[in-house]
């Protein structure tokens, strides 16, 4: 049944790219009208809990834009779509955007599954995404084109960022396990992890990787079978609800006291956890407020409190940056026109709410930081955030140009 089911979204996909798609990308648009963006989301899942703060981050940025008179004298409209975290359902609804809405850009979506897919579309018709959330390497290497820019640390850069944070937590550490949402960003992130720890400590050795699927309601299985194996540390993906789902139900066999652990723990799992978020456990994240509270986060703070009545997460974060990124490059190219603003978007530099970024030129990849810390009460805030925090500038953990260009080669990307 899994194998028809695959088959079934991938025909249902291919159908939709063999149906001929206008291309809208160079269409002239009036001086009075206004610029387009596409939000693409996942209303579903571990992303539920994940999207709406993104688009509450996307919709500030816009208001904000909007009421200072817009992009080059024009005003943005944003159009919101739901993909369930389904491929198919991402595909549909993107292309639904770029042919009825007539978007001029795409921002989104949270699952990197659904992103590969929504980039097959997008890239066909030449409208540009920027990926604020999903942050599968393959956007911007194996699968690259043109038409996508990151300004999210992407799985490699990731991987790599927490793995010299736990190494250098635990330096004896040499067995360990893993724990991973079974899909593409779990598998790029934990082959990340593999690869850097292999060159951290040569003689390390990976017992046992626990593959639960996306939203798994019973993490037991997994939990009793990395405790049995008796690791020196556990590496892990897991983000959003199912973090939360395994936290709770690890923490009655003492593993937070027993095994080092790493996860993606950022606010919304925090603010889920509540009194539960385990302290002293290694964390990493793509940039939540506290992570970074210099002037312009803090500045971000207290618009989105009053917009939302709650605090700004990573994702709102990330969601915000990339309005201003389309922003920049639309005013840099003095149009909307797709292949002007991508022109001018290669190389630009953004002074973003997690501090200024360049976009590399080669394979649109922001320098975006990656950051790490370990969990902790704060009494400034009636959740736990971290403590002992770093903060790694993407161009020191991303893939060389080089190691890039590798990959183009066995995927057959030109550029």
């Amino acid at each position: 049944m899994k194998k028809l089911a695959g088959f079934t979204v991938f025909l249902c996909i291919l159908t939709m790219l063999l149906v001929p798609v206008t291309v809208l990308a160079g269409t002239k648009a009036s001086a009075k009208d206004p610029i387009r963006l596409g939000a693409i989301w996942d209303y579903a899942g571990p992303c539920y809990m994940l999207s709406e703060s993104a688009v509450q981050g996307i919709k500030i940025a816009v208001d904000e834009i909007n009421a200072k008179g817009g992009v080059i004298g024009r005003k943005l409209d944003l159009i919101v779509r739901d993909t369930e975290m389904k491929v198919d359902v991402g595909a549909r609804e993107t292309k639904d955007l770029i042919l009825r809405e007539k978007v001029n850009f795409l921002v989104g979506p949270c699952s990197s599954g659904v992103a590969l897919a929504v980039q097959v579309v997008h890239a066909e018709s030449k409208v540009l995404r920027v990926t604020c959330m999903a942050n599968t390497e393959g956007q911007v290497v194996d699968k690259f084109t043109p038409y996508v820019t990151q300004v999210v640390p992407n799985t490699y850069m990731e991987g790599v960022a927490a793995t010299r944070f736990m190494n250098k937590k635990y330096p004896a550490a040499k067995k360990f396990c893993t724990v991973a949402p079974d899909y593409e960003y779990g598998r790029r992130e934990e082959a990340a992890f593999a690869e850097e720890i292999k060159k951290l400590v040569p003689d390390s050795e990976i017992l046992y990787q626990a593959w639960p699927k996306p939203g798994e309601k019973d993490y037991t299985s997994f939990i009793t079978a990395i405790m049995a194996q008796k690791p020196d540390a556990v590496h892990s993906s897991l983000f959003g609800g199912d973090l939360v789902a395994f936290t709770k139900q690890a923490a009655p066999y003492g593993f937070f006291e027993k095994i080092p652990f790493i996860a993606l723990y950022d606010l919304p799992v925090f603010v889920a956890l509540g009194a539960d978020a385990p302290e002293g456990v290694m964390a990493f994240g793509r940039g939540c407020f506290f992570m970074d509270p210099n002037p312009k986060m803090m500045e971000f703070v207290d618009k989105y409190r009053k917009a939302r009545g709650a605090y700004p997460d990573s994702w709102a974060v990330q969601a915000y940056d990339s309005v201003y990124l389309i922003k920049a490059a639309v005013e840099k190219a003095k149009s909307s026109d797709t292949e002007k603003v991508i022109k001018a978007m290669e190389g630009i530099s953004l002074d973003s709410l997690r501090g200024k970024f360049t976009i590399r030129p080669l394979d649109h990849m922001g320098s975006v930081p990656c950051y790490q810390g370990i969990i902790a009460k704060d009494p400034k805030y009636p959740f736990k955030t971290w403590k002992d925090i770093v903060r790694v500038p993407g161009d020191q953990v991303w893939r060389s140009e080089e190691g890039v260009r590798e990959v183009w080669k066995k995927t057959g990307v030109t550029r």
